[in-house]
């Protein structure tokens, strides 16, 4: 019984120390930026909340997979998947094989 009793009042104090805090995370937290996991894929390009239309009618160029992390010789622990290489060829010239869509997307 007494361990029981023991085991309540601890989780009720661990209980409070949570909503402390979230209130404090809600009023007096930092501000998390529009990709504060540094996540590569294409929903964070755009703004938070997104707009309605996400990509503003624009439909965004591709270069790379959605998990390029740790990348050999980059300049950030990751590369977006909406950011060319600086030696990347133009969406459209140079593209070779595949299905005739040239839509910008590498093959």
């Amino acid at each position: 019984m007494k361990l029981v009793s023991i085991a309540a009042i601890a989780t009720a104090i661990v209980q409070i120390l949570f909503y402390f805090n979230v209130f404090w995370s809600m009023f007096k937290g930092a501000k998390a930026g529009d990709n504060p996991w540094e996540a590569t894929t294409l929903e964070w390009t755009i703004p938070s909340p997104p707009p309605h239309d996400n990509f503003a009618g624009v439909v965004p160029t591709v270069y790379r997979g959605p998990y390029e992390f740790s990348v050999p010789g980059a300049s950030k622990d990751f590369l977006m998947q909406s950011e060319p290489d600086s030696a990347e060829v133009p969406a459209g010239l140079g593209e070779i094989g595949g299905n005739g869509d040239h839509n910008g997307h590498k093959h």
